[in-house]
């Protein structure tokens, strides 16, 4: 009787990978030189889209292969797969990945690496567990143990032309995959996915309640005014409150991959792997959906942990907003028995676009940078606007920038007055600094409080004094003795000034 085996495969360089330029052809002649900005996000959302689903194809074209049940894939999402194979199915299951791997090499100019092992079913699920994470991790530390020739790894990097050739087809991919109803693999090419075709294919599901063959690919995408084509960057931009800016937003959880490794068993693994991927794709879905985001957000790539949105960059600050509120419920739901902070938080960061022609894969690599500072600084927050905020302080940046705007709309107050407040708040703040985005004592208040007092119209009427007051209040606190510059203020300074148009 053969032996229980579980392997693991993981692809890596996914960061690389989304944030290196396009130099995919719009014409499909290898001539990149004048690429627009469009046809590279295109090419983009076509990485995107082929990162969240090659993993879960390729786990489905291996049990396909080797003639086993879907039923032996206990897990997948958008970089790792875990199947349950026999000892036996071992050797072919390691030929089948090593040319895998080769075509993923080549497709991604080197950028992914997919690796994977293989360890017996015995003993208890965390010490299996364990077996698999050292050894993944000792593959990743060697990339040259097993290869005899050597020389490949030190080559230079693959030439413009095949980049460009990898790039268009990622561009077509990203035309095709927003109305395919399946996705399809074949051994010629196995780093290649298809559109409605293919050697083996499988039916995408915009709902999470697809059968056991197909798969969930929720797909949300704003669409232009003719609802012809997916809205352009510049049309996510220009349906932005104020300035006309487009943006990317990043999230992950916090300590996932801590949660999984506390799991005692093999069925609380893919219970929390596959519970997490099925509410960031239902989640965001649905939030994509709504009559506020349906025209300004579209869906870029969904993860087992993580996720990234593009669209207008006010809109986006509104979908963290919701997605973190449910996050909440949902914790509250499914781990509120749970021991420990794992897997309870999630931090998110956006990053604009300074300008039209901004490049889509650099704004999505300065958003993880800002998501990676985020979460260094204290797990569960949200980077906006150069700062990194609690959750529960946004609300007072988003009141903070609405009594601003109404002072812009309703009682005529110049925008540049917003400009001012920056600079008067920027340059306290400097002279002070702050650590992990907390308060910043000012030595001498008064002073402060006399500049922003001077920066403020005084105008009759009692609802505007009230509505200036309450934005001193926001700006400096009650006590002007014990005055602190807030973060959250500095975030709502920003926010309204983009939102007025200043």
């Amino acid at each position: 009787m053969s032996l229980q085996v579980f392997l693991q495969a993981q692809l890596l360089g996914t960061e690389e990978f989304l944030s290196a330029p396009s130099t995919a052809s719009p014409h499909g002649n290898g001539d990149s030189s004048a690429l627009p900005s469009e046809t590279a996000a295109q090419a983009f959302l076509g990485r995107t889209a082929w990162l969240t689903l090659y993993a879960e194809v390729l786990g489905r074209a291996l049990l396909r292969e080797l003639k086993l049940s879907r039923l032996l894939l206990g897990s997948s999402s958008a970089e790792q797969f875990l199947l349950v194979l026999a000892e036996d199915d071992i050797p072919r299951a390691n030929e089948f990945l090593s040319g895998a791997a080769e075509s993923v090499a080549a497709i991604s100019g080197n950028k992914l690496r997919l690796l994977w092992v293989s360890t017996e079913n015995l003993g208890a699920w965390p010490i299996v567990r364990k077996r698999l994470d050292d050894a993944l991790a000792a593959k990743a530390s060697t990339p040259l143990a097993g290869h005899q020739d050597a020389s490949p790894m030190f080559a230079p990097a693959s030439d413009v032309a095949n980049e460009t050739a990898a790039d268009n087809y990622f561009l077509e991919f990203g035309a095709k995959i927003a109305v395919a109803t399946r996705i399809g693999w074949s051994a010629e090419q196995r780093a290649h996915l298809l559109c409605d075709e293919g050697q083996l294919s499988w039916a995408l599901s915009d709902s999470n309640e697809a059968d056991d063959e197909g798969i969930f690919f929720p797909r949300r995408f704003a669409m232009n005014d003719e609802g012809s084509h997916l809205s352009s960057l510049s049309e996510l931009a220009g349906r932005a409150e104020g300035n006309p800016h487009w943006a990317v937003l990043r999230g992950d959880v916090d300590l996932f991959d801590a949660r999984l490794r506390r799991a005692t068993s093999i069925e609380e693994h893919i219970h929390l792997s596959t519970l997490f991927k099925q509410f960031f794709a239902g989640e965001l879905a649905l939030l994509c959906a709504y009559p506020e985001f349906w025209r300004k957000v579209s869906l870029l790539y969904r993860g087992g942990d993580d996720f990234a949105v593009v669209g207008s960059w006010d809109a986006l600050i509104l979908v963290a907003r919701e997605l973190h509120r449910v996050f909440e419920k949902f914790v509250e739901q499914n781990l509120q028995t749970s021991a420990g902070v794992e897997a309870k938080t999630v931090s998110m960061a956006i990053a604009i676009a300074p300008d039209m022609d901004a490049s889509i894969a650099t704004i999505y690599g300065q958003a993880g940078l800002h998501l990676r500072t985020a979460k260094v600084s204290e797990a569960g927050t949200f980077h906006l606007f150069g700062r990194t905020l609690e959750w529960a302080r946004v609300p007072d940046a988003e009141e903070l920038k609405t009594s601003l705007v109404r002072m812009v709309t309703e009682f005529a107050v110049g925008p540049e007055v917003i400009h001012d407040l920056v600079s008067v708040y920027r340059e306290s703040f400097s002279a002070r600094g702050s650590r992990r985005g907390k308060a910043v004592k000012v030595e001498k208040p008064w002073r402060t409080y006399l500049r922003v007092s001077q920066v403020l119209p005084q105008l009759r009427g009692k609802e505007f004094n009230d509505l200036r007051n309450t934005v001193v209040t926001h700006l400096l606190g009650k006590k002007t003795a014990g005055l602190k510059l807030r973060p959250s203020a500095r975030v709502g300074l920003e926010w309204a000034r983009l939102a007025a148009g200043e």
